[in-house]
């Protein structure tokens, strides 16, 4: 369950529809909670000034509470104090809407294709994954290829 700040109603549906594409293709049943920001270019490049020390502007920043997380897992796998007896609380995701616009201009597709694409990346890197080797990329763009093709975003 993602809660939302920020976001139109029709970014709150498509990132929704994302996220339960996300829980499907990696067979993880949504036991979580999000925190999610749709937001402007200027807000985002403070959050990864103040969070990374890089002061420029970025597409998407996420936030994860946990290391290591090994999918899938159940409330059982969490401690009392990160399950409340309803939700997991797994992390934050911070979009630049404006960020999103250019590269949809940039790469020739929709916003919603975009937008996406990046609350998908988000929530992939608040899951364990990432793509700091090549091993990481090749495997986070694969699921990200299967996950957008199930949302109903294909390249």
């Amino acid at each position: 369950m993602i809660e939302f700040t920020g976001a139109r109603f029709f970014e709150r549906r498509l990132i929704r529809r994302v996220e339960s594409a996300v829980y499907a293709v990696l067979g993880q049943q949504d036991i979580f909670t999000v925190d999610l920001a749709v937001t402007d270019g200027e807000t985002v490049r403070q959050f990864n000034r103040e969070t990374r020390g890089v002061d420029s502007e970025t597409d998407v920043l996420s936030f994860p509470y946990f290391d290591g997380l090994v999918l899938p897992v159940t409330e059982a796998d969490f401690s009392d104090e990160a399950f409340d007896g309803k939700r997991v609380a797994l992390g934050s995701i911070m979009i630049s809407s404006e960020r999103a616009h250019k590269q949809a201009e940039d790469f020739g597709h929709s916003y919603e294709r975009e937008l996406g694409f990046l609350s998908c990346h988000g929530l992939l890197h608040l899951l364990g994954f990432d793509h700091v080797t090549e091993e990481g990329e090749r495997e986070m763009t694969s699921l990200a290829d299967r996950i957008m093709k199930k949302a109903g975003l294909p390249r």
